[in-house]
Order: structure tokens, then sequence, then C-alpha cells
């Protein structure tokens, strides 16, 4: 019985989330135009549309200080489409108020999403979002012009809601790609939304060094390849990101920043298989020669991209999933790449400690330990995003059992789970589908008085709603969480 009603439950949230509309947008189907371009097209389609300061008003104004995580369209007729290279790219001008008839936006351009391969699903007279790739700051004082293409689309329907302003507020392409602008352009601006969360700062608010330290070319100044093993001691820790502060409990890391020093720039630098992965140990000291062997989380990955520091400056990478960051306990911060060009010479700076701090790999991918290794750490920071009523601060025994919202919900495919108990005791905490199975046990094991916060990650699960339940003591609760790939 107790299946059932969770089932019945859980179904009514999915339904819900369905029907989500975005935070900020400009229309809710509003206007008298429906579209097919681009998505509706079978040959390929390319779209350059332009926002101008302040169309993302409804229900509220998009305050300042945001990055945008999420993009939506209307569709006034829904469908299923499978696209080869879609992809979708941001821009900001502050002087811009009309598109030129004939002529693509020039750019500079960032690639915000990317996929080879993609499925695209929409209802019909409903909103349907794209989760980006690479969060875009967003001014909402300039205009934002997006570019949105795809070389080929097998499927059927995918007709956008658009409303009819002046003068250029959309140009296209002559047909797929290579994309061509088509020789006009007309005031079409489509019904489009934005879920936005707080920018990463320029300068992060904890830190290690940011002095000129020791330049050393691993692993950013290496055309072949390499991969760096870094031991950043806790937080109150010489070498730690104590400065100016110590980061706090119940957070997680959403942005990593290397320092480059007053001797060599970091790039423009173009990387393979650029990967950033995390894990934390009761660890004082590395194996010589040896890699780290517990786990490690990927916390970011590009297959190509092009990374730039100035002299003198904090270079900062949101990261793709964020990482659950206790400081009283090391962190283990892994970077590597399979090759690069445009490479600078010695843009990484380094403070040597006591102990093995840093090992790294004998040349490029497939990574292999080098022999030796040294008490260098790195001159880095983070960000640390604390989700709204988790408990900061683990020097005072909470008072109550608490289990939090996931963070962050809808997710794909990580998302953290932070609890508290006031007494030491046994936790359980597990996640089970819609029918009530266990698919998987996060934690099961005694534990001290404590605020806590776990990973959990559905990479091998299906899109859907999924409940987690935490039992401690006399003290159960339960709460939902959305996949969405």
């Amino acid at each position: 019985m107790k299946k059932i009603i969770l089932f019945l439950f859980v179904s009514l949230l999915f339904v819900a989330f369905v029907n989500a509309q975005p935070q900020y947008y400009n229309y809710n189907n509003v206007g008298s135009s429906s579209n097919t371009f681009p998505f509706g097209q079978t040959a390929g389609k390319a779209v350059n549309w332009l926002f101008l300061a302040g169309d993302f008003n409804q229900p509220s104004p998009c305050p300042p200080g945001q990055q945008i995580t999420k993009v939506y369209f209307f569709f006034t007729t829904g469908g299923s489409r499978t696209y080869t290279n879609f992809h979708i790219l941001m821009a900001q001008d502050s002087g811009l108020t009309t598109l030129t008839s004939g002529a693509f936006y020039p750019g500079p351009w960032d690639t915000v999403y990317f996929n080879a391969s993609t499925s695209f699903t929409a209802g019909t007279n409903a909103w349907a979002s794209v989760t980006l790739d690479t969060p875009y700051p967003y001014d909402p004082t300039k205009s934002l012009v997006i570019f949105v293409g795809q070389c080929g689309g097998a499927g059927s329907g995918m007709y956008i809601r658009q409303n009819v302003l002046s003068p250029y507020r959309r140009v296209w392409s002559v047909g797929g790609c290579p994309f061509t602008p088509y020789a006009g352009g007309d005031g079409a601006i489509v019904n489009f939304g934005i879920d936005v969360e707080p920018a990463i700062p320029s300068t992060p608010p904890h830190y290690n060094y940011m002095t000129n330290g020791s330049n050393n070319s691993f692993p950013f100044g290496i055309a072949a390849g390499k991969m760096v093993q870094w031991l950043i001691p806790p937080g109150g820790q010489t070498g730690g990101w104590n400065t100016p502060t110590v980061p706090q409990y119940g957070g997680m890391i959403n942005a990593v920043y290397v320092w480059v020093g007053t001797t060599y720039p970091l790039g423009p630098t173009t990387y393979n298989q650029f990967e950033i992965l995390m894990g934390q140990t009761s660890l004082t000291s590395l194996t010589t020669g040896q890699f780290y062997p517990g786990q490690m989380d990927t916390v970011y990955y590009r297959t190509s991209i092009l990374l730039q520091g100035a002299l003198n400056s904090w270079m900062p990478i949101a990261l793709d999933s964020p990482f659950p960051y206790n400081p009283d306990s090391a962190l283990v911060l892994q970077i590597g790449h399979c090759g690069s060009s445009g490479v600078t010479g010695y843009p990484a700076c380094q403070t040597t400690i006591s102990g093995i701090h840093r090992v790294w790999s004998a040349g490029g991918c497939p990574f292999t330990p080098y022999s030796t290794s040294d008490g260098y750490v790195i001159h880095t920071g983070v960000n640390i995003d604390y989700p709204t009523g988790v408990s900061h601060n683990n020097n005072n025994i909470p008072g109550t059992y608490k289990l939090e919202q996931n963070y962050p919900n809808p997710f794909n495919p990580v998302t953290n789970i932070s609890y508290s108990i006031p007494k030491t005791g046994n936790v359980k905490l597990a996640v089970y589908d819609v029918l009530g199975r266990e698919i998987a046990s996060l934690v099961n094991e005694y534990k001290t008085a404590g605020n806590y916060s776990v990973s959990f990650n559905a990479e091998n699960l299906a899109s859907g709603v999924y409940v987690y339940r935490i039992e401690s003591g006399d003290f159960t609760a339960v709460k939902k969480m959305m996949l969405v790939k």
C-alpha cells in the first residue's frame, strides 16, 4: 500500500514539472506567428535572435549578478526530433538594438551548448528547455544575442511561438551546415525564457595563495598533454583555502580558480580532453610516484576548450557538477589534458610546503605516474555554494534531525544531499524509484552527531522522479528529486 501511495504522489509531481516554466521570460504564448525555424527543419537550420536589455521581465525583471543555466523555448506544436550538431551560442552587446538584415551578429560568441547527436522533445503549447553545458554570465542592462543551429533533424513537429516586433530581431540561415545568412531578416522574436543562478565572483572567496610563487608548466604549459594531482590541505592549515576566510560547512564547490603569475600568461590555449577531478581524504601526504587511489569525482570535462588567463590574475572555471566540501578534510585536485596548442611557458604558480603534495604524469594520455613527486601546491581558490537551509557551522551540534532538499534539483547526473543528526547513531540514507524499490544506498553506517553531505550519481538511471529517505534513531524523512537528462 505504501508503494502505491508513493507512486501516485511522485506521479503528480512529475506532471507538475513537465508544465514548468522558466524563472524569467519575455512572452508566454504571446504572438501571432508560429514557425519551424530552427527546430522543425529536417535539412538543418540556424537562427540568430536579438533580445533587448530588460526583455526578460516576466513575471518580474531578472536581477543583476546572475548566470544563465538553462534556456526555454515555447512550442505551439510539439514533437520529437533527433538533431546532429545542435548548438547554442550567446553574446552580449551594450549598444545593439537591431540586427543587420542578411547578416549574422559577428560576435565574439561563447558556445554554451553543443551536442553532436541529441534528442529533443516538446509538448504542444508548452515550454521545453535545454540545460547549458557552460553557464553564461548575464547582464540585464545589455542586449542578449543567441544563435541556435542544427545540421539535420529527423522527426516531426516542433513549431515555436513568435511575437513580431521591429526592427530586425531575427536573421536565419539559407539552409543547413555550413550556415550562410538568408538575404533578409524580420522582427520575429521567439517566446524565450531563462533559468539563472548567482554568477561566480571574479575573485575566489577562499584561496591559499595569491602571489607569484614559483612558476611551473604543469599541466597547462605542456603541449603533449599532462595531468597533475595536488593534495590541498584542510582549510585551516598551511596551503589550504584559508584566505581571507576558511570555508564553512555544508557547502558545495561550484567553481575552481587558478592564479596566473606575473611571468607567463595562460594562453589563449586550446586543450583536448581537459578534465578536473576532486576527492576528499584524511591523508596528510601523497605517495611518491603514485596517483591517489581513492574515489575521485569528475567535476568538469571538455572534449576541447580554449583557456586564457591574464598576468597576475585569477582564471575561474565554473564546474559542471558541484562538489560537496568538508573544510576539515584534505582535497585532492586533479587537472589534466591530452594535448594542447598555443602553450605559453610556465603559467601555473605554486608554493612548496611540508609533505608530498604534488604527483604528476610521465606524459599525456593515458596518464601514468612519474617516478618522483614533491611538496608543491598550486595557487588556487574555490567558490562555495551553500544550499538554503543547510547549517554552515559544524562546530555546533545540530539541535534537530533534518533532511535537506537535494541540490541541484532538477539535476543531471550528480546531485548532493545534506542532512543533520543531533545524536550519534546509525544513519541509513537510500534512493528509491517510483515503485518504492531501493536503487542506491548512499549511507548505512554509524555517524557522530553533526552535519553531513553526500553525493548521488544517477548516470546509469533514466530521467524521472526519484525519492530519498533517511532513517536515524526514531527519525525518518522522505523527499523527492528530479533527474533530467
